[in-house]
């Protein structure tokens, strides 16, 4: 649904009109009007009208995150020294990019993730009309927004929205709409039109123009309200077409969870032998396995009650048929144990997800010859249409793309999302600093927004990592209190005593698709924290401590893969030059000429080039192209590799984390022989090597963030609060490849993953 709000009917009345809204006739103390998947209500002004009105709506209507907020009406423009008034910015319509409570100072900021057809400003919400007055021009609220902004910033943008990006508007609604909304849905649906209809009021004049006796005024009003019309009305219809997209993804979602109910109860699920079976059963889906598939696997091997005609009759009568139920014994007359309590039930799950984590099936899927899997149909092959059959296209559709989450509806293109940084979040407080100009100097047409703190953007309420990624903003930060961290149990040390790591950026450019990261952050984001003085101060009093220091830079990021916008390996390497007890890990997915260039630019002696470890991923193809979005390429990695061996730096490879796929030894076997051939292995510093795992905490929220993954929906086992492989997978595939590296290298230099150490949680 699109929850459209306006603090006057006027301010919205020829919207109405053209979208053919009906008035709403209830007891609501706010005037509605509805019509195709669009509510919108009338607020009233000031900010204790609007936040009442907004949250009642919404509480009301059972709003949810995947409903979208349209927020519309009009606005004065914040007159300062740097600005005078201009009917050139008479009518037009602006989208709000961050909002500001006068009264508290609060700051609030929408997710920016579209190409629309409207200027950004910023907005400054007020308890009183403003008076034209009430700001001098030498501290007036826009002169303070825009501080800090570069002098050549107009000219980079374009001529047609010139300078817009300073303006500041005001209203006396919006920062409570924005607080009220954001208990109900999330930030990337938040929507803020304001149109300028004014420069603020001098003493005396008329305070309230909707309810001012002179016609020709209003007249005028409404005149530059829909000056641009078209381009509002063009937005609504965008938001109307989303939000028919999303309504069916959750008609999808509920046949799903009742299909999933069904079965649950046919097998006698515990609450957690039902978590385990829709894990199984999404995962399933997602491989292309549909649920005519598993209803006839499981009739081809699990007893049930009213079979053959009686079935039938039952089926035409209308009778709900008690599948998958056995006859009071072990096995039925096939020889098929019937189902009749948890027990069986259990054996039924873990035969289920035997066969459907089998090589063959899933194999049969990669090479499309699917239909072999239904050449056995059951003579009772219906038994299961009250379970599966009548919501199966639209399971099937949800689940359609196997994986891709892109919307494919006529609509889903009119906006673009907008490329990645075109919007920067800079903390005020280093706003001047060299370090921000020498960043935004990468970025010359991107919006700058200062903020306070970067957790006022990126640790945001119900924020969408799914639809940030796609337009992904770079927030420039300090980082304050702890900078060092010692290493995680679920990750190698090397037998390094002091083994620590640091991170530098919060989240990655990268998008693996298994990354631990989406469970992590909140956001998609990237923070870039750029005091590195404060890190180096924190390296010197560690190594005074302890007598020697193995640092992890690029832990959890890829640093060398942002290089081009801030040199942080480059800046470590010079500080290593300084620090003799200091060794620094970068590992990396990057590769190719660019990386090797960069490798040859760094400021290190050859002493200092044997305590830098480059420590790269490596992968099949197959898996970089499926799960490892952005990443280089297999070939550019090895390029890479073989160029550090000839600069004398130590190499390190990184089997790990391996990723299942239905032909995951023949992948990894091609990618060891590949290897082999091009690498020498003799001057290898190391490997390691380990399969997927995952906390317990980190990978629920990945399944929120990332729900048709098959990476989040893979039928794990838990160990200690770590989802790993099934056991007897996990050995197959990490044994393969250790036997494999033990043909090239001494077992000292192979680091593997050992699960059985500290008391059962997962450790490198």
């Amino acid at each position: 649904m699109v929850y459209i709000f306006a603090a006057h009917k006027g301010e919205v009345e020829h919207l109405i009109k053209k979208l053919s809204l009906g008035k709403r006739k209830t007891s609501f103390p706010f005037l509605q009007y509805e019509g195709e998947e669009i509510l919108l209500t009338i607020t009233g002004q000031g900010q204790i009208n609007a936040s009442v009105s907004v949250a009642a709506t919404l509480q009301e209507e059972k709003a949810k995150k995947g409903d979208i907020l349209l927020s519309l009406g009009s606005a004065a423009v914040i007159l300062g020294k740097n600005r005078t008034a201009s009917e050139e910015l008479m009518g037009r319509w602006f989208w709000i990019q961050s909002l500001e409570q006068e009264s508290t100072g609060r700051c609030f900021y929408p997710d920016l993730l579209y190409k629309l057809d409207f200027p950004e400003a910023g907005l400054l919400t007020g308890d009183k009309i403003l008076e034209r007055t009430s700001m001098g021009d030498g501290d007036s609220k826009e002169d303070t927004a825009s501080e800090g902004y570069s002098d050549s910033k107009e000219d980079t943008v374009s001529k047609e929205f010139s300078g817009f990006e300073k303006l500041l508007l005001y209203d006396m609604e919006s920062a409570a709409v924005f607080q009220a909304t954001n208990f109900y849905l999330a930030p990337e649906d938040f929507f803020f039109l304001r149109c300028v209809t004014d420069f603020g009021v001098n003493p005396g004049e008329e305070t309230d123009s909707f309810s001012s006796s002179s016609l020709s005024w209003k007249e005028k009003l409404q005149s530059l309200l829909q000056k641009e019309e078209e381009k509002v009305l063009r937005l609504i219809r965008f938001l109307q077409e989303k939000s028919k997209e999303r309504r069916k993804e959750e008609e999808g979602e509920l046949a799903f969870q009742q299909q999933l109910q069904s079965l649950s109860e046919s097998l006698h699920c515990s609450f957690v032998m039902e978590k385990q079976l829709e894990r199984l059963l999404r995962y399933a889906l997602l491989q292309g396995i549909s649920p005519e598939e598993i209803r006839e696997y499981l009739e081809r091997n699990f007893g049930r009650r009213n079979a053959g005609d009686d079935a039938g009759r039952d089926a035409v009568n209308g009778v709900k048929e008690e599948v998958l139920k056995g006859l009071g014994k072990d096995t039925d007359k096939q020889g098929r144990l019937t189902l009749i309590d948890k027990r069986a039930g259990k054996k039924a799950l873990s035969s289920l997800k035997e066969w459907i984590l089998s090589e063959r099936t899933l194999q049969a899927k990669c090479d499309g010859s699917g239909d072999s899997l239904q050449s056995n149909r059951c003579s009772s092959g219906d038994s299961l249409q009250t379970h599966w059959g009548s919501s199966e296209n639209i399971l099937m559709n949800h689940y359609g793309c196997f994986g891709s989450t892109s919307p494919k509806g006529r609509h889903a293109n009119r906006y673009p999302y907008q490329e990645h940084f075109q919007h920067i979040y800079v903390e005020e407080a280093i706003l001047q600093s060299p370090d921000v100009e020498r960043v935004l100097r990468k970025f010359p047409k991107a919006k700058v927004i200062p903020i306070k703190h970067y957790k006022d953007v990126f640790n945001r309420k119900k924020q969408g990592r799914l639809a940030q990624s796609r337009s992904s903003k770079l927030i420039l930060a300090k980082k304050e209190g702890q900078r060092l961290y010692d290493g995680a149990v679920v990750c190698q040390d090397f037998s390094e005593s002091h083994f620590c790591y640091t991170s530098l950026l919060m989240n990655c450019p990268f998008h693996c698709a298994y990354c631990y990261l989406q469970g992590m952050y909140p956001s998609s984001n990237l923070v870039m924290f750029l005091n590195l003085e404060d890190y180096f101060s924190d390296c010197r009093k560690w190594i005074a401590e302890k007598g020697s220091l193995y640092l992890c830079i690029s832990y959890d990021t890829d640093l060398l893969a942002m290089e081009g916008i801030y040199p942080y390996v480059e800046e470590f390497a010079r500080f290593l030059n300084q620090e003799n007890a200091l060794r620094i890990e970068v590992r990396t997915k990057a590769g190719g000429e660019g990386l090797w260039r960069k490798m040859q630019r760094l400021p290190l002696s050859s002493e200092g080039r044997k305590r830098m470890i480059f420590a790269f991923t490596l992968s099949p193809d197959e898996i970089i192209e499926e799960a490892e979005e952005g990443t280089a390429r297999l070939s550019s990695r090895i390029f890479a590799i073989q160029k550090a061996l000839e600069e004398g730096y130590l190499v390190r490879l990184c089997f790990d984390p391996m990723i299942y796929h239905p032909r995951w030894k023949e992948l990894y076997g091609t990618l060891l022989q590949e290897v082999f051939e091009k690498i020498p292995m003799e001057q290898i510093h190391d490997c390691s090597l380990g399969s997927f795992r995952i906390s317990e905490s980190y990978l629920k929220a990945m399944g929120k963030a990332l729900p048709h993954s098959p990476h989040t929906q893979f039928p794990y086992e838990n160990t200690g609060g770590y989802y790993h492989y099934p056991k007897e997978l996990m050995e197959e595939m990490e044994g393969f490849l250790y036997s494999r590296l033990l043909e090239r290298l001494p077992k000292e230099k192979i680091f593997r993953w050992d699960n059985r150490e500290a008391d059962g949680v997962n450790e490198k």
